[in-house]
Parts: C-alpha cells; sequence; structure tokens
C-alpha cells in the first residue's frame, strides 16, 4: 500500500513538473519579441524557422532580411501590427506571405498591394476601413481576408475592384446591397462561410468564377432568385446544398430538374400528397 502510494505522488510530481514546463514555455510564448538582424539571417538560411511564430515586432532592418526568404511560406502569426516601411519590405517576398494584422492602415495596405509574388494571407483583420480596402484591392495576387466577418456596400466596392482570387470565408452573411457590389468581382471569390444565399447576382458570380468549386455547404436558406440561378447552373462539378433547412416545394421542384444540384435527402423527392 505504502509503495504504490509513493508510486503515485511520484507520477504525480513528474505530471506538475511537465505541465509547469509547458506552461513556461506557453508563457515564452506569448511574450513580445522583436527579431534580430541575426535572427533574421539565421531565419533566411534556413536555422531557428520556428522563430517566426513568436516575433510580435519587426525593425525594417529585419524584414529587408525577411524578404530574401523562400523556404516555405513566411508566417508571422503574432505580428498585428507594421509601418509601412516595414510593409514595403515584406512586399518584396516572393513566397506566400502571412501576417496576424489586426488593424491596418491605408498607408500599410498600399505598400502590401505592392506584392508582385505569392499570396497575401492578412486572416486576422476582423474589419477594414474603406480607403485600406481600396489600396489592398490593387494588389494582383492572391489575396485572403478570411477573418472578415461582416462587410459593408462601401467595402465590398472596394474589394470588387482585386483582380485575382480572393477569399472571403469568414462572411456567414452579406447584405443584398454589399452583395450586389461584390457581385462585380472578376475573378475566382470564395465564400465558403456563408449560411444565407439571397442575391442572385452574387451567387451567378460565385458559380461561373469558380467553375463548379464553390462551396455553398454552410448554406441553410436560400431565395427564390438564388434557387433560379442554381437551376440553371451548367458547371462541370457538383454543388452540394447538404445544411439546407428551408426550401419551398416549388423550388425544391425547380432544382431537382438540375442533376449538378445535390439537395438532402428530405428534399430529394417530392412531397406525398
Amino acid at each position: 500500500m505504502i509503495f504504490r502510494r509513493d508510486r503515485y505522488c511520484a507520477v504525480a510530481t513528474v505530471a506538475l513538473v511537465l505541465l509547469g514546463s509547458h506552461q513556461s514555455a506557453h508563457a515564452q510564448d506569448q511574450k513580445p519579441m522583436s527579431l534580430t538582424v541575426e535572427q533574421a539571417k539565421e531565419i533566411v538560411a534556413g536555422k531557428n524557422v520556428e522563430l517566426l511564430r513568436n516575433v510580435t515586432e519587426l525593425s525594417v532592418e529585419a524584414a529587408q532580411v525577411l524578404n530574401q526568404y523562400s523556404k516555405s511560406d513566411l508566417r508571422l502569426p503574432r505580428v498585428q501590427t507594421i509601418t509601412p516601411e516595414v510593409a514595403k519590405e515584406l512586399a518584396q517576398t516572393k513566397v506566400t506571405l502571412s501576417l496576424g494584422l489586426t488593424t491596418i492602415t491605408p498607408e500599410v495596405a498600399g505598400a502590401l498591394a505592392t506584392r508582385t509574388k505569392g499570396m497575401l494571407a492578412l486572416d486576422g483583420l476582423k474589419t477594414i476601413s474603406v480607403e485600406a480596402a481600396r489600396e489592398i484591392a490593387q494588389r494582383r495576387g492572391k489575396l485572403t481576408l478570411n477573418g472578415l466577418t461582416t462587410l459593408s456596400p462601401e467595402v465590398a466596392r472596394e474589394l470588387a475592384k482585386h483582380k485575382s482570387k480572393l477569399t472571403l470565408t469568414g462572411l456567414t452573411e452579406i447584405s443584398d446591397e454589399a452583395a450586389e457590389a461584390l457581385s462585380h468581382h472578376g475573378s475566382t471569390m470564395l465564400l465558403n462561410g456563408l449560411t444565407r444565399l439571397t442575391s442572385a447576382s452574387l451567387t451567378a458570380t460565385v458559380l461561373r468564377s469558380n467553375d463548379g468549386f464553390a462551396n455553398f455547404k454552410k448554406v441553410q436558406t436560400i431565395s427564390d432568385d438564388v434557387a433560379k440561378v442554381l437551376a440553371e447552373y451548367r458547371g462541370q462539378k457538383t454543388i452540394e446544398l447538404p445544411v439546407l433547412t428551408k426550401l419551398s416545394e416549388a423550388n425544391a421542384a425547380l432544382l431537382r430538374t438540375n442533376q449538378k444540384i445535390v439537395l438532402p435527402s428530405k428534399f430529394q423527392k417530392p412531397k406525398q400528397q
């Protein structure tokens, strides 16, 4: 009995030590960290790349070194703010650039928009001003703003001017006015988070720009006009609506005429009279 108790105490002690080490390491990760030029040079050489996830501040000099990084995606998830000068240096990277920015000024957006290579991911942004949207939309390359949860018509109007792939998967709903503005986007656009589809023009744009790869798997309700657009779909891939909860019998019958549209089982057969 004493032996078992001692063994239990030993195991508990080890567990506490390991937990304390984990918490200490986590606390270390949460401390502000400014990347030095020497550290940036090591990262570019492929050493200590894990430091990137802890960086919170970047000097212009460190950014000048980092813009030569080519080992993999350049991800700086804890960098929440940068100056236009730092943004100008980072814009020269040729790999995917992912920043944890929570705010962005028009000046920073304009500097980042000058990137000519690689994807630009700013998924930490929850909101963006009309002025910053106008600048970032000039980016001629893939742009992801998956942190945006709302989109005003004014911002949508600016983002619609973007000329390459645009992903806004954080949006669950969008007003008809904003949807109409966004429908003028001329390239691939992903809106995989939408739960309601009420804009026929936006639905048509997404179907056309994605050539059948549109993802409406979270859509729960659609309007009559959207049902008509879906019924006319002639793309290569099927369009699945697995969580559709509301659908009139008339719209269900209309969509059943198109074998490219996959409805939930409860809408796949006419209702019994």
